[in-house]
């Protein structure tokens, strides 16, 4: 029981960020998912009855999603992955303690999809790519210590790895304007777990935010590609942030947030592919 609570307690205060709250996540524990069934060839993916049409859509580009993320987080999935599928966007809420709003969530090293995927066919792999990126990091790194990573990194890297997942309301033109008006969020090399920084901690739109996050993310692996290698396999280590950083590029997050903000990035940049 002392575990069970501990864990609670912890994903709690690192989902916080993505609308989960505490009721909600408890819940979702409680909640059984013995009539989740295998609905298709893919014995990853669980299926609430009548979510048969969203579990079809996934399962095609199910080995690819992953094969993406593997090649891009530099590793591949030592962890079996899990995927729910729901009929409906109440269940998905009360089953993985997600924000209603939300099209994938992932705690307890479970992916979970909201039947919002199909009416969005042109957006689920990218949404699928970018959940993926969370339970890579997720099942490597624990809870506890991805809810110390930085949200701007954590949502940065899904975004950039799924090519814009996320964040598709925003384009990087748009972000780009964001910035020359001096409208960005700076990004910090270590959170607490109680307050985590999202978008309105810098007056942000959740997408704005995500792209921009994406940006950066992607000046990271291009301005030194072996370094930001060395520096994703560090903290799936369970190194902190802020160390794993300093020891890949031998220098600073501030260092490198400058010759962001300097380089002409912003007017050059492409999205990862």
């Amino acid at each position: 029981m002392r575990i069970l609570k501990v864990s609670i307690v912890v994903s709690v205060l690192s989902f916080s960020f993505s609308g989960c709250t505490p009721l909600k996540l408890v819940n979702a524990w409680v909640h059984s998912k013995k009539n989740f069934v295998q609905c298709t060839s893919d014995s990853r993916i669980l299926c609430e009855p009548g979510s048969e049409d969203l579990a079809k859509s996934i399962a095609p580009i199910l080995p690819d999603a992953i094969a993406t993320v593997e090649k891009a987080q530099f590793a591949k999935f030592t962890t079996p992955i899990l995927i729910y599928t729901y009929s409906s966007i109440d269940s998905f809420s009360k089953y993985s303690g997600a924000s209603e709003l939300a099209s994938g969530f992932v705690v307890f090293g479970t992916l979970n999809l909201s039947p919002k995927l199909l009416a969005m066919p042109e957006r689920t792999k990218a949404i699928l790519v970018h959940e993926l990126s969370h339970l890579d990091l997720n099942l490597q790194m624990g809870t506890l210590t991805i809810g110390r990573t930085p949200v701007w990194f954590v949502e940065g890297l899904a975004v950039w790895v799924s090519n814009g997942g996320g964040a598709e309301s925003v384009t990087i033109d748009e972000a780009r304007d964001a910035f020359e008006q001096g409208k960005y969020f700076e990004p910090i090399d270590s959170e607490w777990l109680l307050f985590r920084k999202s978008a309105s901690s810098y007056g942000l739109k959740p997408h704005m935010f995500y792209r921009q996050a994406s940006m950066f993310v992607g000046y990271m692996h291009d301005h030194d590609q072996n370094s930001f290698e060395n520096m994703l396999k560090t903290i799936k280590a369970k190194v902190p942030f802020a160390t794993a950083i300093e020891s890949s590029y031998h220098e600073s997050l501030p260092s490198i947030w400058q010759g962001f903000l300097t380089s002409g990035n912003l007017k050059n940049q492409q999205i990862h592919s």
